[in-house]
């Protein structure tokens, strides 16, 4: 008579992005050996003993390092970083490039911007990035401007990496981090947004960032695959 012991799933087994290629490997090594258990519980010439024996050997091969994560798995981000928007003025950093035909609620207008992002609310504070894209005035209402960018690194962290964004620019919300590139690849996330402080020329907006992505895999020679 066959008698099959049923096995309680084991949390150990579940393994998201962010565990380590460690933890895979063990993950992988757990179910290969409930696989080979299972299977000498089976006699021999039954066909399911055959199928799970393979299965079992398979598994142990993938948990060898040629197929583990080579080097970093997702990672997470959290960075409050500050835009500055200048609506005019020599220093200005955005530009009207399609008027509207609506005075009274500016529907249609479409800036293009090329924000400094900087690590202080300050003139004089130090740009990490650029944040380069469009705001379109999509609605009626005041907040009604929908916003697209590439907000572009600068400096040691992260140089030449961007972040692909997308949402409402009202006085405060959140836009949508919907892709990346070079260190920041296949970036998601958020990033809340809240005016600090404004006049009539200028505003800093604080950007509270929080994303996951995935750093390029590097070989033995730290070349990127």
């Amino acid at each position: 008579m066959l008698v099959l012991q049923v096995y309680k799933w084991n949390p150990r087994l579940h393994v998201p992005l962010t565990h380590t290629a460690h933890e895979k490997d063990r993950a992988s090594k757990n179910l290969s050996i409930f696989l080979t258990e299972l299977a000498m519980a089976i006699p021999p010439k039954n066909a399911l003993y055959s199928l799970l024996l393979v299965s079992s050997f398979i598994l142990g091969a993938m948990a060898g390092p040629a197929l583990s994560c080579p080097s970093r798995c997702e990672e997470e981000l959290q960075w409050t970083l500050y835009a500055r928007q200048i609506g005019g003025g020599a220093n200005a950093n955005q530009e009207e490039m399609v008027h509207s035909v609506h005075p009274t609620t500016g529907f249609g207008t479409i800036v293009v911007n090329n924000w400094d992002v900087l690590d202080a609310p300050l003139p004089t504070a130090t740009i990490v990035a650029r944040a380069r894209g469009t705001h379109t005035k999509a609605g009626p209402a005041a907040g009604d401007w929908f916003t697209s960018l590439s907000i572009v690194f600068e400096g040691a962290r992260f140089n030449g990496s961007t972040f692909q964004v997308m949402g409402i620019t009202n006085t405060d919300g959140q836009w949508a981090i919907v892709g990346g590139t070079k260190e920041l690849s296949r970036a998601d996330g958020t990033i809340k947004h809240t005016v600090l402080r404004a006049t009539a020329l200028e505003n800093y907006r604080q950007l509270d960032i929080r994303a996951f992505y995935t750093p390029p895999a590097v070989n033995a020679n730290g070349i990127a695959a």
